[in-house]
């Protein structure tokens, strides 16, 4: 009964109790300290962000200016690439014209000049208007990732053109080239470092009768039907009776060599 007695009065051990009295107090003053240098290191932090955010707030107007600036001398820049690019058309068509009349007096300037025009024509360098078909490819409707055109899946739809039979392609009124690249930028399509904005309309002149067929046949046009079945993309083709492609206004001459005896 004695332990069950002494149990009942002493219920905690008495370690505990020699633990509890001997353990250090805490030191007020410190705790107190810490606390005055976290509420410090708020409050500086606190004012920073608010020094920062005046400045941001202030120079929004300036940068937004600048932006709008830069998008002006862009499109300045274009215009006059436009105007330049015209105007070089129309010299190069003057050249032409000079150059025929002075090679149609003889029967050699005559033959020398068809097959200046048959280069000209292989090469992009002068306009070409004819039957052919019209394809026009759009991103899905509401396009992600997986439903946007690609720079590859343009270049697909070109190769199967010219399997096809075409004789002359443009895309969205560039001509198309041996020197022509298709390439991605971003998430833009650029031909000839041209950026382009889908839709994107390709003209290849050629036999409408027969480049339909030979064009859904073709890889590149297995390609494309591929991205309509599966991934929504959009493609219309037609046949037309008269499209024009124009010359490419990139072509320069970069060399030259004597032809026959000096």
């Amino acid at each position: 009964m004695s332990l069950l007695n002494n149990l009942m009065a002493h219920p905690l051990d008495e370690g505990y109790a020699v633990a509890a009295r001997t353990r250090p107090k805490q030191d007020k003053p410190a705790r107190t300290r810490h606390r005055a240098m976290l509420v410090a290191a708020t409050l500086v932090l606190g004012f920073l962000l608010a020094v920062a955010a005046s400045q941001n707030y202030r120079s929004a107007p300036e940068a937004e200016k600048q932006r709008k600036e830069l998008i002006t001398r862009i499109n300045q820049a274009d215009t006059r690439l436009s105007t330049m690019r015209t105007r070089q058309a129309q010299l190069a068509d003057e050249v032409r014209r000079l150059q025929a009349s002075g090679l149609s007096n003889t029967s050699s300037g005559a033959a020398l000049q068809q097959q200046l025009d048959t280069l000209e024509l292989q090469t992009g360098a002068i306009a070409v208007a004819g039957p052919g078909i019209k394809a026009v490819v759009d991103d899905a409707k509401d396009a992600d990732k997986e439903g946007r055109l690609l720079d590859v899946d343009l270049q697909q739809l070109v190769n199967g053109l010219w399997t096809a039979g075409a004789e002359a392609i443009s895309v969205n009124g560039h001509r198309l080239t041996s020197m022509t690249a298709i390439r991605g930028a971003g998430s833009a399509i650029t031909v000839d470092y041209s950026s382009l904005n889908p839709p994107y309309t390709v003209l290849a002149i050629g036999d409408n009768a027969t480049m339909p067929a030979r064009f859904a046949q073709s890889s590149g046009g297995q390609w494309v039907q591929y991205l309509v079945s599966n991934f929504d993309v959009r493609m219309t083709i037609t046949t037309e009776e008269s499209l024009l492609v124009p010359a490419d206004a990139t072509i320069a001459l970069r060399y030259a060599k004597v032809s026959g005896p000096r």
